[in-house]
């Protein structure tokens, strides 16, 4: 009796063990926000030649690279997760109100690509509009991210007016959970 009570204390024990060593290791987890900020400017050009017609396409990119945030430095190699919480798009400096007609916004990496299109948006000045994830495009940019190498961002499209700029500033919120002992 006393040889089956051992023996079972012992697998018991060993089954905890298995399986406490991940629940004691996610609790020296460390969670925080990195959020990133980009700007793009854009001009759509004049009509030109003798015929007046709309030429109202535009297009910019910048770049963005997640190690900037310090916080990321610092945990660069022990990064569990990336989990994009939210993006919003500011219209700044426009020089005229516009309506964007067609426009499409493209996050760009070896890891991936999400991409959201649009279409009559208001160009004002503080003029906001988020980016949802109903197409999982929050997942593709959770694994450019996680990639941790700087990646392309870029906005192209068209509007009802031509002969104006303005700037696109995007907002990006994510968290990372990081541990000291690692990411596995």
């Amino acid at each position: 009796m006393k040889m089956k009570m051992l023996f079972a204390t012992i697998l018991i024990s060993g089954l905890m063990f298995s399986t406490g060593c991940e629940k004691i290791k996610s609790l020296l987890d460390v969670k925080f926000d990195a959020n990133y900020t980009v700007d793009m400017n854009m001009t759509v050009p004049p009509a030109s030649g003798s015929i007046k017609t709309v030429q109202s396409s535009f297009s910019g990119s910048a770049k963005i690279n997640p190690t900037s945030n310090s916080d990321v430095s610092k945990y660069l190699n022990l990064i569990k997760s990336w989990h994009v919480n939210s993006l919003t798009g500011t219209f700044k400096n426009v020089t005229k109100e516009a309506v964007l007609q067609n426009g499409t916004l493209t996050f760009t990496a070896d890891a991936g690509t999400a991409t959201w299109t649009f279409s009559n948006v208001k160009i004002k000045n503080d003029g906001t509009f988020t980016l949802d994830n109903t197409n999982g495009q929050w997942d593709e940019l959770d694994k450019i991210f996680s990639a941790k190498k700087e990646f392309n961002v870029q906005f192209s499209g068209t509007t009802d007016i031509d002969d104006f700029s303005f700037t696109l500033s995007m907002q990006i919120n994510s968290t990372i959970t990081a541990n000291p002992l690692g990411t596995k």
